[in-house]
């Protein structure tokens, strides 16, 4: 699944002159949308003692062309989206190293409707038709707790699909955890999720997020409940999300808030939206 970008991550973390001679750009177009030039990633080792090969890059230029990538606020879902990687290229450094060059359109309250509809390409929703729930997660659970923790939920799910490692390069990475329950009928998210897992499993799922959410406790820290909700023809991604949980914020969503989702999205205009 491609994941979002941050467009500034990559010239954030480095201050040689060349990276900072491509450091991102804007240039006013109308009346097309505003465009910006960044580089969303290179071959050279960063800050996480990582590297990625032109192999990776090139992958990458390859996913830009079946979808747009939205550009996030340091891959912090709580923001919106404020623009779309529309293509990318692979570019040469002076150094001998590669970087992944992107051009994308940044949203404006001025842009009109004919002008976002774009070329047709979307960006994609993280949907996934599961038999109970699939797992993401971030570089912050590679921990002992971390790591036992998606291993607890990965038995629970009972999949044989293996959890998937959000690829996310921000320098303080927020810390998510994503739980993707598949379709459901907007006003029956409640129902059908605990009707999906069965209360045992639903139960020790609440169980085992409240243990580790206890005795962990990050400044910033996102739990992530995606729903996928199909109305009348109009497909929406849904997220619950749990900011800096606690583990009586955990039980008291799983316990009885989500009821309250439903009756919200029953209230609203999904259809003409």
């Amino acid at each position: 699944m491609p994941c979002p970008f941050t467009a500034s991550d990559q010239v954030k973390k480095r201050s040689t002159s060349y990276l900072n001679e491509l450091a991102t750009t804007t240039v006013n177009r109308k009346p097309a949308m505003k465009i910006m030039k960044s580089i969303m990633a290179t071959t050279h080792l960063d800050l996480h003692g990582e590297m990625l090969t032109k192999e990776a890059l090139d992958d990458g230029v390859e996913q830009i062309k079946k979808k747009y990538i939205p550009v996030i606020w340091n891959h912090d879902i709580r923001y919106p989206p404020f623009g779309r990687v529309v293509s990318a290229e692979v570019i040469n450094l002076p150094d001998g190293h590669y970087a992944l060059e992107a051009t994308s359109e940044i949203f404006e309250d001025s842009d009109r409707p004919q002008i976002l509809a774009g070329d047709g390409r979307e960006i994609p929703l993280h949907y996934a038709e599961t038999r109970t729930f699939a797992i993401q997660y971030d570089r912050t659970f590679r921990d002992e707790d971390g790591q036992l923790l998606v291993k607890q939920l990965h038995e629970l799910s009972g999949l044989q699909e293996g959890p998937v490692e959000f690829a996310k390069k921000a320098l303080e990475p927020i810390q998510v955890l994503m739980i993707g329950a598949g379709v459901f009928i907007v006003g029956s998210i409640a129902r059908g999720f605990l009707s999906k897992l069965g209360s045992d499993i639903y139960e020790k799922l609440r169980d085992t997020l409240v243990q580790y959410y206890r005795k962990r406790k990050r400044p910033d820290s996102i739990l992530d409940f995606c729903f996928y909700v199909n109305d009348r023809g109009k497909e929406v991604e849904v997220h619950v999300l749990l900011t800096n949980p606690t583990d009586e914020d955990v039980s008291e969503l799983l316990d009885k808030h989500f009821a309250e989702l439903d009756k919200l999205l029953t209230s609203l205009p999904l259809k003409e939206s």
